[in-house]
């Protein structure tokens, strides 16, 4: 115990009214890294006296730490009430709102903290964040703008304005922007990773090799951290054409992130069970004489399939049509979906469907029309490229009839590499591992050749990817025909359009058509044997069977920092002695793993589907 700390302690033992003292101790427990203790000696000072506003702002910060956010608004509204003037007061509330999400409060915090002064450049930054969050994303530019003229070694919003020039297609200026925040703050994980993903490397580019020298220390990082500087090695070492090393960094940050996120295949499994059985030819032969909504001036476009399988590609050419608004990936059908069938409240998929009426189906149609068209009111058309909506393709049938439903289709080594080889955003848990991959392609095959059997003839337009790169026009041609658009020569200048892009392939839809991505996975091949029995079903007759019999076998190689005995490690050998069908061996391991680390997902996960192997 300090002696200033043993002297405030004497004080309220002396007097336990003695806010200030309450106070100060909380202050001294909070930069000890005591949230708990600072937060009772504050509440301690705010019992004796509610009417200091410094006591209320800070209560309110340490509340947002500990993810009382409900409190931390509450004692921050009181904070700006007692002292309005207090830019730090304001400040503290628009991140109390921030955290919330509720956006719209933030906004009004920040801009008050900036009106008591225009140059506090974190207020810029902040008040960037939550215009972005709101869709406002050139009021968003132009707070983080503001932000690096106060400060241009201001790290943060370098590297969001950098991410808003990457969605509007400046990738000049958000590289530029990623640059000044790896120059402010060298250390900054997220700007090293974005970056990574807008350039194309040579073996001598600086940025590679500060990456190799973070990669050789990643043992001291968060694993936040150390998947990121793993998936921007791996992308920068896969364009200088040192594939195995990319693979190494790939596959780390593979595991890595697959043991933060693992699948629950079975619910997976039973899932799909459940929508085959539902949706069979008897439901859509009772229900012939349905009509959902329909409106001949609101014709929704619906891009499924994959990830990574070519589906910001065709929204693209399609929204460079003068008819067509690209409205991306979208959440409102999962969510009407969820909401209608009473999935989100625990109700089983299958009863929730059968449940619903026509007047059901209906509303359902039409709540999607009117929320989907407030992006583009005077648009005949809009896209909605959300990949995974392939399994709602048989309400959206019945809910939206005159809808337009394109399958963008990719050999499967390509699109489930593509995903292996990136880090995504959302959640997207089978994509960090080649056997979860592999099957939830076959589930997602295995539905969409269900519903070409359940729907009617001319329902679903395939649209190979390798189709659209071997003859653009043919293929833009076919798409506009189905979806009952003219030809425009504009589709195929789709390079040149510059709307909004959020998605993994932000910098590829900014180029013209390019060959190098197909058949991309084969650099890979020796390290992507179980992908591949996985998947090969599924895909067009060519030799990669005689191209995996003439390659040897290449086990993982488990990183040299961790080969000390960690669970990680033995995993990690596990991994690869199950991939050489050396079952027996890989239980030993997985076995030895478990007893140090016995509540580890991955390892838990692995080991439940080679016990399965095993029979």
């Amino acid at each position: 115990m300090s002696q200033d700390e043993a002297a405030l302690r004497a004080k309220v033992q002396a007097n336990s009214k003695d806010h200030a003292a309450w106070h100060a101790l909380g202050l001294l427990a909070f930069n000890a890294g005591n949230l708990p203790l600072a937060v009772q000696c504050i509440e301690a000072a705010i019992a004796v006296n509610a009417k200091v506003a410094l006591y209320q702002r800070n209560i309110g910060e340490m509340y947002r730490r500990i993810g009382q956010l409900d409190k931390s608004a509450k004692a921050g509204r009181q904070a700006a009430k007692l002292a309005p003037a207090d830019l730090d007061a304001h400040y503290n509330l628009g991140l109390a709102y921030s955290d919330a999400k509720d956006y719209a409060k933030a906004v009004q915090s920040y801009r008050k903290a900036l009106k008591l002064n225009p140059q506090h450049g974190l207020s810029w930054n902040n008040l960037g964040s939550a215009l972005e969050q709101q869709g406002d994303k050139a009021a968003a530019l132009e707070a983080y703008q503001k932000a690096i003229a106060i400060n241009a070694l201001h790290a943060e919003a370098q590297n969001n304005a950098g991410a808003v020039y990457s969605e509007q297609g400046k990738l000049d200026e958000a590289r530029a922007c990623f640059q000044a925040a790896i120059d402010a703050r060298p250390d900054f994980v997220e700007a090293h990773y974005n970056f990574s993903s807008l350039k194309t490397y040579t073996r001598d580019d600086p940025h590679l090799l500060l990456l190799e020298r973070v990669y050789a220390q990643r043992q001291t990082l968060s694993d936040h951290a150390r998947i990121r500087y793993c998936f921007a090695l791996g992308k920068a070492l896969d364009d200088t054409g040192a594939y195995d090393r990319a693979y190494a960094a790939y596959e780390e940050g593979n595991r890595l992130q697959h043991a933060l996120l693992p699948m629950d295949e079975a619910r997976a499994d039973a899932l799909l069970a459940q929508i085959m059985a539902v949706f069979d030819e008897g439901f859509f032969a009772e229900r012939r004489s349905w009509q959902g909504a329909a409106d001949p001036q609101r014709t929704p476009i619906f891009i499924v399939g994959m990830p990574r399988s070519g589906t910001t590609l065709l929204e693209q050419i399609l929204c460079s049509h003068p008819s067509v608004h690209g409205a991306g990936e979208l959440i409102e059908l999962s969510q009407a979906m969820t909401q209608a069938t009473g999935a989100g409240s625990g109700q089983p998929f299958s009863a929730g469907v059968a449940a619903l009426s026509q007047a059901d189906v209906k509303r359902l149609g039409d709540d999607y029309l009117k929320q989907v068209w407030k992006l583009s009111p005077e648009s005949v058309f809009i896209t909605d490229k959300m990949p995974a909506n392939f399994f709602y393709l048989g309400l959206i049938h019945l809910a939206l009839p005159h809808a337009r439903i394109i399958h963008a289709m990719r050999d499967p080594m390509d699109s489930c590499f593509s995903c292996y080889s990136r880090l995504f955003n959302d959640t997207m848990e089978f994509a960090y591992d080649q056997g979860t991959l592999g099957r939830y392609y076959a589930r997602y095959m295995t539905l969409m050749r269900h519903w070409h059997k359940v729907l009617p003839a001319g329902a679903i337009l395939d649209l190979p990817y390798e189709d659209m790169v071997a003859d653009t026009e043919t293929q833009a041609r076919r798409v506009l025909a189905f979806a009952g658009l003219p030809w425009d020569a504009n589709c195929l200048r789709f390079h040149e359009n510059t709307r909004l892009v959020k998605t993994a392939s932000v910098a590829q839809v900014r180029k013209p058509i390019y060959k190098s991505s197909v058949a991309r996975w084969k650099h890979f091949a020796p390290h992507l044997r179980p992908l591949y029995q996985l998947v090969k079903d599924y895909r067009p007759p060519d030799d990669a069977q005689g191209l995996f019999d003439k390659l040897p076998v290449v086990p993982l190689a488990v990183p040299a920092a961790d080969a000390g005995g960690t669970a990680d490690a033995w995993h990690s050998e596990g991994i690869a002695l199950y991939r050489q069908d050396r079952f027996d061996e890989a239980l030993a391991l997985y076995e030895r793993a478990l007893a140090l680390q016995p509540n580890f997902p991955a390892l838990l996960n692995s080991k439940g589907f080679l016990l399965q192997d095993l029979g």
